[in-house]
C-alpha cells in the first residue's frame, strides 16, 4: 500500500524536473515581483494530487486535506489564492503533460490508437443559459450510451494501446463524434497509422480523407444495414484492442470525475480538464517509476 509521502514526493519530483527542464515553461513562468511562498511546482503538484484523490470539489479538498498538505507544503495559502494561481497556470499544466517522457515516447513510437468521446455537462439541462459563461463554448447534446441529454461539451480523446492519452479536444456537445477527428489528430504531432473507433466513426468520407491526406486508416465496425467490412474474428480483435480507450475513459469518469468538475466558467473548465488529463498521465509515470502496473491509478488516491 502506497503512502501519501511517497506519492506526493514522486509527483513533485516529476513535475519540478519537467518544469525546470523546459525553456518554454520557464519563459511562461517569468513574472515580476518576489517569488511566492508556494512555488509553481508545488501548486501544480497539489492540483494533480487533488484529481488523483478523486475530490472534484475544491472546498471539500481543502477542508479534508489542507492540514496534511501543510506538512509537505508549508507555503500553502488560502483556497481563493490557490484557485486563482491554478487557473493562471492551466496552460503550464498542459505543457507539463506534453513534456512528459512517457507522452513524448508514445507520440514518437505508437502506430495504433483508439478514439472515443465522453460527455462533460456544464450547466443543468433545465436552467437558463443566457447568463452562463459557457454560452458559445458549450451546447446541447446527447450521450446515447448513457441515454442522457445535457448542456455542455464532449471530451474527445486519442489513446494509444498502452493507455496514454496522446491528445484531446473539448468541442461543444452538439457536434457529432466524427466531426472533430481531423482537428484532434492535427492538434498533436504523432506517427499513427491506424485509428480504432466505434460505430460513431463509421464515416466513409472521413475514412477516405484520412487515408488520402493523413496516411491513416480509420477502422470502425460496420452498421447493421451495411455489409461486413472484415471477418467476425478480426472485428472482435479490434474491439478488444479498442477497450483500452474505454478503460481510460472509465478512469477519467470514475476516479478523476471528468463529468463532475464543478467549474463555473470556461476558464475554470479548461483548468479542471487540464488537471484531470495531466493527472492521468502523471499517475501512469508515477507507477512506472515505482515498478507498478501503469494503469493501476486507484492506489495513488492516498
Amino acid at each position: 500500500m502506497l503512502d501519501k509521502a511517497t506519492v506526493l514526493t514522486t509527483i513533485f519530483t516529476i513535475v519540478d524536473d519537467t518544469m525546470k527542464g523546459s525553456p518554454m515553461i520557464q519563459h511562461a513562468l517569468k513574472r515580476p515581483g518576489p517569488a511566492p511562498h508556494l512555488s509553481d511546482s508545488e501548486l501544480v503538484t497539489i492540483a494533480l494530487s487533488q484529481e488523483l484523490i478523486g475530490e472534484p470539489r475544491e472546498d471539500h479538498f481543502f477542508r479534508l486535506h489542507q492540514a496534511s498538505l501543510r506538512t509537505f507544503f508549508p507555503g500553502l495559502n488560502e483556497r481563493s489564492r490557490y484557485n486563482r494561481r491554478k487557473r493562471d497556470l492551466w496552460s503550464v499544466i498542459l505543457a507539463v503533460r506534453a513534456s512528459l517522457q512517457i507522452v513524448l515516447e508514445a507520440l514518437q513510437l505508437e502506430e495504433t490508437a483508439a478514439i472515443d468521446s465522453a460527455p462533460v455537462p456544464c450547466v443543468g439541462y433545465k436552467r437558463a443559459k443566457h447568463a452562463s459563461d459557457f454560452v458559445g463554448t458549450a451546447d446541447y447534446g446527447v450521450c446515447s450510451s448513457k441515454t442522457m441529454k445535457y448542456f455542455g461539451c464532449k471530451f474527445h480523446s486519442v489513446v494509444c494501446l498502452s493507455g496514454i492519452i496522446l491528445g484531446f479536444l473539448l468541442p461543444p456537445a452538439s457536434r457529432y463524434d466524427n466531426q472533430p477527428v481531423v482537428e484532434l489528430l492535427d492538434s498533436v504531432s504523432h506517427h499513427l497509422k491506424r485509428l480504432l473507433g466505434d460505430g460513431a466513426y463509421n464515416d466513409a468520407a472521413l475514412q477516405r480523407y484520412l487515408a488520402q491526406y493523413r496516411a491513416l486508416e480509420l477502422l470502425a465496425p460496420a452498421k447493421v444495414n451495411q455489409p461486413p467490412q472484415r471477418s467476425k474474428p478480426a472485428q472482435r480483435q479490434l474491439n478488444r484492442l479498442r477497450l483500452i480507450c474505454e478503460t481510460v475513459n472509465a478512469q477519467l469518469q470514475e476516479q478523476l470525475h471528468l463529468s463532475k468538475h464543478y467549474a463555473k466558467s470556461t476558464w475554470g473548465l479548461l483548468t479542471r480538464m487540464a488537471a484531470k488529463v495531466t493527472a492521468h498521465s502523471i499517475g501512469m509515470m508515477v507507477n512506472t517509476f515505482l515498478g507498478r502496473p501503469v494503469l493501476k491509478l486507484a492506489d495513488l488516491a492516498v
